[in-house]
């Protein structure tokens, strides 16, 4: 009798070169007259993300201020949404984030790309 085939995870969809790296986007959670941004369209930036990138890591709202180009002061509450991505895949987050951009209604959001190593762990296999 045959022995059944291990049955294997599939690998995640590779775009480009195999050079993972880790995008930084500030989402506001309010437009720039201090109304809130709808939940449905921070629910449909997530799923957008998603859809392209196959994940994402809400790392929680966090608190930034920049100057306007009026020269105001805006301080604004920010959702902190961390993505794994490949190299060849940054262009089309920028594009992504440009959109949001417009959408939101904002003079510029930031998106931080990192450099350094981004690996996914497995789980250690049970010994036979």
């Amino acid at each position: 009798m045959a022995k059944p085939r291990e049955r294997k995870k599939p690998k995640a969809k590779s775009k480009g070169d195999g050079d993972p790296k880790e995008a930084t986007v500030l989402i506001p959670l309010t437009y720039n007259d201090g109304t809130k941004v709808p939940q449905d369209i921070l629910l449909s930036i997530i799923e957008e993300i998603y859809v392209a990138f196959q994940g994402w890591t809400n790392e929680g709202t966090v608190k930034g201020a920049y100057r306007m180009q009026s020269g105001q002061k805006r301080v604004e509450d920010l959702l902190k949404v961390a993505i794994i991505l490949d190299q060849s895949q940054v262009p089309e987050l920028e594009s992504m984030v440009s959109a949001w951009c417009t959408r939101l209604g904002q003079e510029t959001m930031l998106l931080k790309i990192a450099d350094y190593t981004i690996k996914f762990v497995p789980p250690q296999k049970e010994a036979e």
